[in-house]
């Protein structure tokens, strides 16, 4: 599930770049979550495992559905407009850096030496990426859509320290369809309000793009990472996201065409080299039992559906 979350994930970057010539950014990341949504209840429905939500899993699903889904995709439609599919992977999948800084400043979780390094590496590998020499600071849409990329990364680690820490009542597969369907009702209505009327270009290629973004890289992968964060230990968690980004670069390079200057071969560098000191060496020490009782934040007991 690793390795093909990393191949979807990592292709989809292209796969969006190129979708952006035939869909509006809304009206495709409404057409993505919606084929999704689809692509869940014909899968649940035969099966009687499509069934009401636990209410305590509405956090959980609000969660997911609005920062991770919603957000990340009308952020990714935006953002490659004007940012390459490229450097767009990289800089979301700084993730695992702000889960590591989040966890220090807000639940006290002091990093180690490794963590420390890690978070020096990565940040400073951010700033290469956005300083003036990579990226044109005075187009406003690239400027915008680099940020707006960090900033989705840091979204998703806000839910992923969430799905770490929610005691779930329902599997991840159950509730997918619920967070579907509450990502697609506020990307629905912006959408119709704001790109009705603007047209589509159906055609072979852009069947097949909505087929790869919303059955494959919507339903299957979010429910895929979903599975993994909770299921799978830390090592195993960030091996597979790390794997994310090198797959979007490689597909630019080739499919694409994009071309890496100096700098940005030293902030990618600096970044996969932040991510792994961050996210794997720490998860190699021997976890400490919990005084407290209360979870410790990135362990995990139950198993994904």
């Amino acid at each position: 599930m690793l390795v093909l979350l990393a191949l979807v994930w990592g292709v989809h970057w292209v796969v969006v770049k190129e979708g952006l010539h035939y869909f509006p950014p809304l009206t495709y990341a409404a057409l993505r979550i919606g084929t999704a949504l689809l692509t869940m209840v014909a899968i649940l429905a035969p099966v009687r495992n499509l069934h009401r939500p636990d209410r305590a899993d509405a956090p959980i699903i609000f969660s997911v559905a609005l920062l991770q889904i919603a957000a990340g995709v009308l952020i990714m439609n935006f953002a490659l407009q004007a940012v390459p599919a490229g450097r767009s992977s990289v800089l979301v999948y700084t993730m695992p850096l702000w889960v590591a800084l989040i966890l220090w400043l807000r639940f006290r979780v002091v990093p180690k030496r490794a963590e420390l390094v890690g978070l020096i590496l990565g940040i400073t590998g951010v700033v290469i990426l956005v300083n003036p020499t990579v990226i044109d600071w005075t187009v406003p849409a690239e400027l915008a859509g680099t940020l707006a990329l960090i900033g989705n990364g840091i979204l998703w680690a806000i839910v992923t320290i969430h799905i770490r820490r929610h005691t779930w009542h329902g599997t991840p597969l159950a509730l997918q369809p619920w967070m579907l369907l509450v990502a697609l009702l506020p990307v629905l209505a912006a959408a119709l309000l704001l790109e009705s009327g603007r047209p589509i270009r159906w055609e072979l290629a852009s069947i097949l793009i909505l087929a790869y973004s919303g059955p494959l890289a919507t339903a299957f992968a979010f429910w895929a990472s979903q599975s993994i964060t909770r299921a799978l230990g830390p090592i195993a968690s960030a091996m597979g996201f790390l794997a994310t980004p090198i797959v979007g670069l490689v597909a630019g390079a080739l499919i694409l065409g994009e071309k890496l200057g100096p700098a940005d071969i030293v902030g990618f560098g600096l970044v996969v080299a932040g991510i792994a000191a961050a996210s794997l060496l720490p998860a190699l020490r021997p976890a400490q039992p919990s005084t407290t009782g209360a979870p410790v934040p990135g362990a995990t007991s139950v198993s994904a559906d």
